[in-house]
């Protein structure tokens, strides 16, 4: 088992509550499994208490004993009852109420925040730093890029994996079966988190032909039909057929770190627009690697890249078909989908050395098919490094 090394969360802490005293919070209680396991390295049931100074403190609910199996930090302390989590703050904080005191209201059910706010803390004034601790998080550091490298391992096994398993005439369900068990088996934990609500994703998009282009309710540039109304994207029951492009899209977690990647792969040769296609995807991450530097404003990085899809008479069907569209180009990626950076339309965030994304140039042509390739990248003081090892080629079975 792979533990969260103690420095690791020594310097997440430090900085964490660097950023609560500049924002004049005087502690903070995490409650989110995520934000736990940066924080903890576990995701036991509890509530973890973070005064702006001094010791923070994991107060588990179950199990005591696996926290402090898994968890470098110390105390942990076991809770019986919510109701002795005030007198655990008080504690911590070393201040009383009233106070302004933290949570991750992004993410926390409006009960739980009531509850908290009625009951538990009515004296002090409960604010959201779950911002603070998304900016946090979103520069990696050298262990974290270490996990994501190894999720990039898998995606490349599944990729590598796909000229052999590929059959004309069985379906993309199957194909997606069948990935699956490579990534598995190669160490993918089976699962991927999403901090925004109603956002779900399940391995990828394994995708084919022009019912590829099928838009969907999810926040991707790419949707499929899916099997059911119930989780209405992703592969489907078409069969696979000879000229067919498809794209082989999977987010890959490895002890929670995550790698998204997108290959295509023809059955004979594709049609010649998404051929095309696809040369001037390589193209534009060609150009985002050389321009998306430290200090580069995220949102005139999409308006620089949509003029260059404009330019090459291309704009139509980008990132989606029809007028469905997404407005971002790459988002953030680490120990959720969505993490910071966008690179979107409006966004002013500054690249920061250490920063990941996943850059996902594509077109859903309807009644044609999609095309391009999408990499996980980490900034660094020269540009994009890519931690995707697969070869970018469009692959051709034959």
């Amino acid at each position: 088992m792979r533990i969260v090394p103690s420095e690791e969360i020594a310097g997440r802490l430090v900085t964490f509550q660097a950023g609560l005293k500049k924002l004049e919070v005087q502690g903070a209680v995490i409650r989110q499994n995520t934000d736990l396991y940066y924080f903890t390295g576990t995701v036991q049931d509890g509530y973890l208490i973070v005064p702006a100074e001094g010791k923070p403190v994991f107060a588990v609910r179950r199990d005591v004993r696996r926290a402090e199996e898994q968890s470098p930090l110390r105390p942990i302390v076991p809770l019986g009852n919510l109701k002795e989590l005030p007198a655990l703050v008080d504690e911590a904080v070393g201040a009383p109420a009233p106070r302004t005191l933290g949570l991750e209201l992004d993410v926390l059910p409006a009960a739980t925040f009531f509850f908290f706010d009625e009951k538990l803390f009515p004296k002090d004034h409960l604010v959201d730093v779950g911002g603070l601790i998304r900016q946090v998080r979103m520069v990696k550091s050298a262990w974290e890029l270490s996990m994501m490298r190894e999720a990039a391992r898998i995606s490349h096994a599944v990729a590598r994996a796909v000229p052999n398993l590929v059959r004309e005439g069985m379906s993309e369900w199957d194909l997606m079966a069948e990935l699956q068990r490579v990534a598995l088996l190669h160490g993918h934990l089976g699962f991927s988190r999403v901090r925004a609500f109603n956002l779900e994703i399940f391995f990828g998009h394994i995708l084919s032909g022009p019912e590829a282009a099928t838009p969907s309710y999810a926040d991707s540039p790419t949707g499929g039909p899916g099997v059911s109304p119930a989780f209405g994207q992703g592969s489907g029951a078409r069969a696979l057929k000879r000229g067919d492009l498809i794209s082989v899209d999977t987010m890959m977690n490895r002890h929670g770190y995550l790698n998204d990647q997108t290959r295509n792969f023809s059955l004979g040769e594709p049609h010649p627009q998404l051929r095309e296609t696809y040369d001037l995807c390589r193209d534009l991450h060609q150009w985002l690697k050389e321009n998306a530097k430290p200090g580069a404003v995220t949102g005139e990085l999409y308006d620089a890249a949509l003029e260059l899809v404009k330019k090459a008479g291309r704009l139509e069907n980008f990132m989606g078909p029809g007028g469905s569209g997404v407005s971002f180009l790459a988002h953030g990626l680490g120990l959720e989908v969505d993490e910071f950076p966008f690179i979107a339309r409006g966004q002013k965030m500054v690249l920061q050395e250490g920063m990941t994304l996943a850059f996902e140039p594509k077109w859903a042509i309807p009644g044609v098919g999609i095309a391009g390739f999408e990499n996980t990248y980490v900034v660094t003081p020269d540009g994009l490094e890519s931690l995707n090892i697969t070869p970018e080629d469009l692959v051709v079975i034959s």
